[in-house]
């Protein structure tokens, strides 16, 4: 069984739109195919959010109900230790561990994703950041980042601070390529992959997804 936790180089840069083609990858490829979603903020229902998005884009995912796809669904829409500030919530890794754990045992997926909200930086408490939590749960990451002006210095930030934390990066997705991509954004997918020495796993743009052969959906 394989475990990826889906983060980004920041907010609003596709990695609900993103996940859900991983599941379609995943689901194409004969793979038992389980969604998380630890933290969600902005609703009450977390299938009225991203976990809800991925299952519209792809149904045959497994159905797993929301208190274990998403431990942590928290009203107000902010990051993550704001909302639980809000709401007297405190975000307990283990409560995450445990939800997943038991979706493993029931459930027996062949391939999890995890999806983040927002970028490795973002607080989950006063206290603690999101690459924290990925640390703690020990999964491998795919970032997700923008094609276009900037993807190269953000991806290479994210990936030297999730290594100098010994997280381990599976690959980088790049995502809203133009129709057809633009030579700055070509030659992203080359810098990124010479100075941060990872591979580029997909190329996305509206409505679909380039994957490259690699072992992310192998058995």
């Amino acid at each position: 069984m394989k475990t990826y936790f889906v983060t980004g180089t920041g907010t609003g840069i596709g990695k609900t739109y993103i996940s859900a083609l991983l599941a379609r990858e995943a689901v194409r490829a004969g793979l038992r195919t389980a969604m998380m979603k630890p933290v969600q903020t902005g609703m009450k229902d977390p299938f009225n959010g991203d976990l809800g998005e991925i299952r519209r884009k792809e149904p045959r995912v497994l159905d797993i109900p929301p208190g274990l796809a998403c431990p942590y669904c928290l009203e107000y829409e902010s990051s993550p230790h704001l909302a639980a500030e809000k709401e007297n919530v405190e975000i307990q890794f283990s409560r995450i561990r445990d939800c997943y754990d038991q979706i493993v045992k029931e459930y027996a997926p062949d391939i999890v994703f995890l999806e983040g909200a927002g970028g490795i930086c973002v607080p989950v408490s006063d206290k603690i950041l999101t690459a924290e939590l990925i640390q703690y749960l020990g999964f491998e990451t795919i970032i997700v980042a923008p094609a276009g002006l900037g993807a190269i210095n953000h991806t290479l930030l994210s990936l030297e601070y999730l290594r100098n934390r010994n997280i381990r990066v599976t690959g980088v997705i790049l995502n809203q390529f133009s129709n057809p991509p633009t030579e700055i954004e070509l030659d992203n997918i080359r810098m990124i992959e010479s100075f941060g020495k990872v591979d580029i796993l997909a190329k996305a743009s509206d409505g679909a997804a380039e994957f490259s052969e690699c072992s992310l959906f192998r058995q």
